[in-house]
């Protein structure tokens, strides 16, 4: 018992040190542990240090300002009907699950239909218009839902995104149509020669992915006390033994900022319409701050590199073609809260892709208001995965060194459990043995009075003799006690022939040290080694 916790203790030790190990590189990035990585981000021309610190002065102004009327209000159709799998119309009936549409009176008249007509909302680029054709032409990464039966406006800091309950077959079946057939089969030949623009595709829908999860570890419920909290075991085992999953998010945060200072022109300048005035002025400003945090760093991603082949141009067709099957796959999501948000968060990464692969010419760039809402709220809710995942690791060290304190306290409290109750054993027993004791010398008095009497009766001794009760007395308690020894002699015998190997083992080392004391004697009485073969023949000769 003792060798098997010992190895279960040295095989998680091993296992903590492979999931926290620090100090290693691989490629251009340095693992410090618990997921805290430094030096490049792979495919991109960024750090894990530029991210964390570009994100600490960014985090609060885009937080305060997806808290605004125009980005808080998403336009959405979540009972949209899934085109891939005829079961998936069963939506998820828990309350967690639901969000309830906005009252109709907090919506800023500019933005009802009966009045859309009325308003023209240019860009200064031209007559486009912010409430433009819904329909997707090539050119978009997305399927839009502006012409649905069922569409509707949703608060979004009402209905944040969080644990649900919403797992099983459903959910893994949506992500496995996402990965195994629509990112290029990149999956299963990650570590083949697999070109830029796949590779990259594959690990921002990983990326992606890896937020997802990491916000749902933090909104936690558990279900037997009904507290919410930050779940540190689904982080670990979701994303944090997983290097690659952290480095894709960080990777989607990366290409955010570079589509923010691709077209920081067109953000600056966009008339954001809230009903007030003065929310309109403050909400402009707060992208002006966004957009200014983006240019205090160097570039995070070249997206020349992509796409420029005459193999890869046609590439990026497929790219869009796949990317818009993923916005259809988000309508086969059971969960209307999980709906939500994943449909926000593909069109806000489309959009990003949108603005950075869809046209060289950055001023013939034009965006839907929904498009403007998804690309804001899909960047806010990275920039607070990278805040989750920080106060994460703190919560996973905290985990492990309070886990190897508790081992510790365990084993103590265990060795002290069990020194109490070899104390109370030994204390019953020398109990037992005292009652035990007390009652033979009751009874061997009994005897001794019993004899002594019958003598005296019998007129073979005299009655006022002492000192033969006492001698009668002393040799019944001496015949009580070798009867006890010998009963006790018996069951260690028949213990030893029921258990043999105990006591062959005993017999093995008797054996063993008999033979070692007659080494020890030899050794003694032999002649020195360095004496000469005639010295001994000449004692021979001497003793015969």
């Amino acid at each position: 018992m003792k060798f098997k916790q010992l190895s279960l203790q040295l095989l998680g030790l091993i296992s903590t040190s492979l999931l926290v190990k620090g100090d290693e590189i691989v490629g251009g990035r340095k693992d410090n542990g618990y997921c805290c990585f430094e030096g490049d981000i792979a495919d991109c021309q960024c750090k894990y240090e530029s991210v964390e610190e570009m994100n600490k002065v960014i985090s609060p102004i885009l937080g305060e300002l997806v808290e605004s009327t125009f980005f808080r209000y998403y336009k959405v159709d979540l009972w949209k009907e899934c085109q891939f799998w005829p079961d998936a119309d069963l939506l998820c009936t828990s309350e967690r699950c639901s969000v309830p549409s906005v009252e109709e009176e907090k919506i800023p008249e500019e933005w009802k239909v009966e009045n859309l007509s009325k308003i023209e909302k240019s860009s200064i680029y031209g007559a486009s218009s912010m409430f433009g054709n819904c329909d997707y032409s090539s050119n978009e990464f997305c399927v839009f839902d502006e012409d649905s039966n069922g569409i509707r406006y949703v608060d979004l800091p009402t209905n944040p995104e969080k644990y649900t309950g919403y797992t099983g077959d459903s959910a893994t079946r949506v992500w496995k149509a996402i990965y195994n057939e629509n990112c290029f089969g990149v999956p299963n030949q990650l570590g083949e020669e697999t070109c830029l623009e796949k590779r990259v595709y594959y690990k921002l829908i990983s990326g992606l992915h890896a937020s997802i999860s990491t916000n749902v570890c933090y909104y936690w419920l558990d279900t037997k006390t009904g507290v919410w909290g930050h779940n540190v075991d689904c982080f670990i085992w979701k994303i944090g033994k997983f290097p690659d999953r952290v480095e894709n998010i960080y990777l989607n945060y990366a290409i955010y900022i570079r589509a923010i200072n691709k077209i920081s022109k067109y953000l600056s300048n966009y008339t954001y319409c809230n009903g007030n005035d003065e929310e309109d002025v403050k909400v402009s400003e707060l992208v002006k701050k966004v957009i200014d945090v983006s240019k205090d760093y160097p570039s995070t991603f070249n997206e020349n590199q992509f796409f420029n082949s005459p193999e890869t141009k046609e590439l990026l067709n497929d790219t869009k073609f796949q990317f818009r099957n993923v916005t259809r796959i988000m309508d086969c999501v059971a969960c209307e809260k999980c709906r939500l948000w994943g449909k926000l968060q593909v069109t806000g990464l489309g959009t990003a892709l949108k603005i950075l692969f869809s046209t060289d010419d950055v001023n013939s760039v034009s965006l839907k208001r929904s498009e403007i809402v998804a690309f804001i709220n899909g960047f806010n809710k990275l920039s607070s995965t990278i805040k989750m995942i920080d106060e994460f690791r703190g919560l996973w060290r905290e985990k492990e060194e309070g886990k190897a304190t508790s081992d510790e306290k365990r084993e103590t409290e265990t060795e002290t459990e069990n020194d109490n109750k070899e104390k109370k054993e030994e204390d019953k027993l020398e109990k037992a043995l005292l009652d035990s004791a007390r009652k033979i010398a009751k009874y061997v008095d009994w005897v001794k009075d019993t004899v002594f009497n019958a003598l005296v009766s019998l007129k073979l001794v005299d009655p006022n003799n002492k000192e033969l009760k006492d001698k009668i007395g002393f040799a019944l308690f001496s015949a009580f006690s070798i009867s006890i020894a010998m009963f006790m002699q018996v069951l260690v015998l028949r213990k030893a022939f029921k258990n043999p190997k105990n006591f062959m083992d005993d017999e093995t080392d008797i054996k063993s040290n008999e033979k070692s004391t007659k080494e020890n004697f030899i050794k003694k009485n032999s002649p020195p080694a360095n004496k000469s073969k005639s010295n001994l023949k000449k004692k021979s000769k001497k003793i015969n």
